[in-house]
């Protein structure tokens, strides 16, 4: 339980609900979802927000939904405006952020899946808040009391009832202020290794050229002629929560979606639900990770592991691609695969009646033919490659980039230790 730990005399244990706005409406969810059908959507007019706009705890505008405004209207009580808290209720529950940005319209319709925060800004701070609702005490809190249905459901009942250790306000700013610096170097970081991959790509073009039009020539083969082997993980019915150094986790396709490699991107699998003997594949250094199924966008994405995981393995839905590295450096390949007409011959041959979820099968992949550059050219790309790689383990290994240390402050952070 999140209440587990005793907190200083100036801090109290509050609820959402205590928290909450007193003003009309100030919690509350989307409509059912036979208030608000498909046909009721327009090409423009009063925007509906959904739960795949808060990613990361962030808030995205994208693939953004429109109702007339006399529909929202009538959903006027799951009415949003610029400055809530969006929190999801069903498949990713937990995650929240703040609506930053309307576009320029009056406010927003949130449907079934979210639910709105409005906070008494006399009691709490926001920043203090969305640190509180994207810690692991919470996610682990709303796993546990969840509906365990075809996806996870919280209902705005369980939200309400959420424990916060609520501090004096000045020490709520002061915990965020720490929090969010620590927050803002981490994506700093993250930029850094965005600029680095767009980098690498100009010196792939550079040095082989586009791997689909070939303009220099290359020898042209099968991707089969440099591959000794394709292995797929075993998904195990994991929680919705990360887990820790000491536990096991199986990946998510999100690990290997951004073309970088995140370990923090499982669900917690108990050890005793693993079958004995069962043969589980850990990522090591050096791996080409391949997701075969997903969404049109997003199937064919690939990444290496920078450092070798004993803790997580892969899911049935990611391969690990071993190359022969006499004709075929991984690095090599990955870089192939994230060229845009390679990606799009990859994603073409992808079946599946379902937009939301398509698959790669091993033989089409196999049968696919890419250039083969000279092994010396491929070698000199891949120095290049872990050169790079090695600054931003240098800069991860600092201690307030990555994933884990930032956990460890949150949690010095909400229990009165920071």
């Amino acid at each position: 339980m999140i209440k587990c730990w005793q907190l200083p005399n100036t801090w109290n244990w509050l609820t959402i609900s205590d928290i909450a706005d007193q003003s009309k409406n100030s919690i509350v969810d989307g409509p059912f979802g036979s208030n608000l059908k498909t046909s009721d959507y327009i090409e423009d007019g009063i925007p509906v927000l959904q739960g795949k706009n808060i990613t990361n705890n962030e808030f995205k505008w994208f693939d953004v939904r429109f109702i007339s405004e006399k529909k929202a209207e009538e959903l006027y009580r799951s009415s949003v405006k610029v400055g809530d808290i969006l929190i999801i209720k069903i498949g990713s529950i937990g995650y929240a952020a703040e609506l930053t940005d309307l576009k320029g319209y009056p406010y927003a319709i949130i449907p079934a899946n979210v639910a709105k925060l409005k906070i008494n800004s006399k009691l709490v701070t926001k920043e203090y808040i969305l640190h509180w609702l994207a810690t692991k005490h919470v996610a682990r809190h709303f796993y546990n009391i969840a509906s365990k249905t075809a996806q996870p459901a919280l209902s705005l009942g369980k939200i309400k009832e959420l424990p916060i250790p609520v501090p004096p306000l000045p020490e709520q700013k002061r915990i965020a202020a720490i929090l969010d610096k620590a927050d803002s170097l981490r994506r700093k970081n993250q930029q850094a290794i965005q600029l680095a991959d767009k980098f690498l790509r100009a010196v792939f073009l550079d040095m082989f050229g586009d791997p689909v039009t070939n303009p220099k020539g290359w020898d042209v083969k099968e991707l089969k002629d440099g591959i000794i082997s394709i292995k797929s993980g075993w998904s195990a019915n994991g929680e919705s929560i990360p887990c820790n150094s000491e536990q096991l986790g199986v990946l998510k396709i999100s690990a290997v979606t951004s073309g970088v490699f995140k370990a923090s991107e499982n669900k917690y699998v108990p050890s005793e639900t693993i079958p004995k003997n069962k043969a589980l594949i850990f990522p090591k250094k050096g791996d080409l990770l391949f997701s075969r199924a997903n969404t049109r966008e997003l199937v064919a994405a690939t990444c290496i592991v920078p450092e070798s995981n004993h803790n997580v393995f892969l899911p049935d839905k990611l391969w690990k691609v071993e190359t022969n590295k006499v004709k075929l450096m991984p690095e090599f390949l990955h870089y192939s695969i994230q060229q845009p007409r390679f990606r799009e011959l990859l994603t073409s041959q992808a079946t599946g009646t379902s937009g939301s979820m398509l698959n790669i099968s091993k033989a089409k992949f196999e049968e696919s033919e890419l250039i083969f550059p000279d092994i010396g050219s491929q070698k000199k790309f891949a120095e290049i490659y872990w050169k790079i790689q090695n600054v931003f383990s240098k800069l991860n290994q600092s201690g307030v980039c990555s994933f884990d240390s930032f956990n460890s402050l949150s949690q010095k952070a909400f229990t009165a230790e920071l």
